[in-house]
């Protein structure tokens, strides 16, 4: 056929060709002669398992697969193939043996199997749930500030979501509700917040949010949030969020667990252990802080893609107060997987999101920043408000304003600009004001309403290498302004999408 010469290799790569465009039959043949060159080749057996299965012939594919997992058992694709395949033919127990042993060698998959399969594993494992009612006599329930508490039995260190219908009259129409929560001991004793997967607030203290999408009852899933090992009872009060607007709620509810992590032996509560017992450290040595520390980063160098290790860092540094660190750990470990949600909602935890009142940059963006941009370096920022006091604790402020009363409120370096025409900051004093500053960070957040789109006749008093934000763009005149920058750096904006909308131009 002229590739007689060709290497395993090669022929494996034609065949992948073949497979992507529907050839199935054609690729089939060259996985056979992939595998007569090199019998041992295990990405041929499991990419021919891809074949058979693309052709619907289920039982040839398990073969392949098993084959490919004989020669590499160290892949964990192999297993979340063929997990996945039995998953396809109804067999959830044999799926979740080979998620378990891919998990095993790639923990990092455990969250995103998690929430993709959960629905399924719940229809399957309809006892492991908790149903009930806020109200006996009615069937539908309209939030109040006064929170409705239940009481319920749970399970130590597994994750839960709550399920439940929700509407909600008023636009917008996001997390217009929240749920405020304790942690009980087997006493029903209250075990003291944080609580891992769960918000705080001073004023609230624990909580999450109910999300709702319209008029209409339509279906909702709270954030994932993880027990501890002494937690026994939940205490869960239902009301109002601040703002006050209304929710109405199907009475009949449902505490969830997150099936697939209890059913895979809670794979990741054994991660740090395992990290520290490859390179020879017994965890139950650890005379204090400080050594554990020291330790850790031993394994941190060793093991540098472990998210187990930069968490349990990031806990440590927690519990000492030392919230800068514990911020970088756990962005180190968001960043290694950024399925994993914990690391996430530990760092919300730090934070009285109320000091932001809602008013200038959201919770989530607050977030994001601390997330992405490490600490100690520069933001430019358009905008002056109470979002700075936060962002000013954690990083450097340049901020221009054009309203006086905020001129030198918090600690930034503030630019007064007034405004030309009653539109944009006036550009000369921009112009004189910026030279040699060095930032590594825009957010758009002023001046108000459509005077932002000024901006875009003054592009060239920018460093636009850097990450820019353009907050509020659920107003059409803020997309605008995003939509424009973005064609004119030549980049696509990532839209996030919460209760406030902001794009992120990098």
């Amino acid at each position: 056929m002229g590739n007689e010469g060709i290497s395993a290799g090669q022929l494996l790569k034609q065949a992948n060709q073949l497979k992507r465009v529907g050839k199935l039959d054609e690729a089939i043949a060259l996985y056979h002669r992939v595998i007569k060159i090199n019998p041992n080749f295990a990405w041929a057996y499991n990419n021919l398992g891809d074949a058979f299965v693309k052709q619907g012939n289920s039982d040839e594919a398990i073969v392949k697969y098993r084959r490919a997992i004989e020669i590499n058992p160290n892949s964990a694709w192999f297993h979340i193939n063929l997990g996945r395949l039995f998953i396809q033919q109804g067999a959830l127990e044999e799926a979740i043996g080979y998620f378990r042993q891919g998990i095993e060698v790639k923990h990092d998959l455990l969250y995103e199997l998690s929430g993709k399969y959960f629905p399924l594993f719940h229809s399957t494992f309809q006892n492991e749930c908790c149903n009930f009612c806020l109200s006996e006599d009615e069937d539908f329930i309209e939030l109040t500030k006064e929170p409705i508490w239940v009481t319920l039995p749970v399970k130590p260190l597994t994750n839960y979501c709550l399920f439940g219908r929700s509407s909600s009259p008023q636009p917008p129409t996001h997390n217009q509700a929240l749920v405020q929560i304790e942690f009980l001991d087997e006493n029903q004793g209250l075990i003291p917040s944080p609580y891992s997967g769960v918000s705080h607030s001073q004023t609230l203290g624990p909580y999450f949010y109910i999300p709702t999408y319209g008029e209409g009852f339509s279906e909702f899933q709270t954030n994932i949030f993880n027990t501890t090992s002494i937690t026994h009872y939940l205490r869960l009060g239902f009301r109002t969020w601040h703002n006050k607007k209304p929710m109405i709620l199907d009475s009949k509810l449902r505490l969830g667990l997150d099936l697939l992590v209890p059913l895979l032996e809670n794979v990741s509560q054994n991660d740090n252990d395992k990290v520290l017992s490859e390179v020879g450290v017994n965890s139950d040595s650890f005379q204090g802080v400080d050594e554990a520390v020291s330790l850790l980063f031993k394994v941190k160098n060793i093991l540098p893609n472990s998210c187990g290790v930069y968490e349990t860092l990031g806990d440590i540094f927690l519990g000492k107060g030392q919230f800068s660190r514990a911020i970088a750990a756990f962005r180190k470990c968001y960043l290694i997987n950024p399925g994993y949600v914990f690391p996430y909602e530990k760092l919300r935890g730090l934070y009285d999101v109320n000091n932001l009142n809602n008013w200038a940059i959201s919770e989530e963006l607050f977030l994001y920043i601390l997330e992405t941009l490490p600490v100690g370096s520069t933001i430019l920022e358009l905008g002056s408000g109470t979002g700075t006091l936060e962002l000013s604790k954690h990083y450097n402020l340049v901020s221009i304003e054009h309203d006086e009363k905020w001129l030198n409120k918090y600690d930034s370096h503030y630019i007064y600009a007034p405004l030309v025409d009653d539109m944009w900051y006036n550009g000369e004093v921009l112009s004189r004001e910026l030279r040699g500053i060095d930032y590594d960070f825009i957010l758009i957040d002023g001046p108000p309403q459509n005077r932002r789109k000024g901006i875009l006749n003054y592009l060239d008093l920018f460093n636009w290498n850097v990450p820019v934000i353009v907050d509020d763009i659920n107003r059409q005149y803020d997309m605008d302004v995003a939509i424009s920058l973005a064609r004119y750096l030549g980049k696509i904006p990532t839209v996030y999408q919460h209760n406030k909308y902001f794009a992120v131009i990098d």
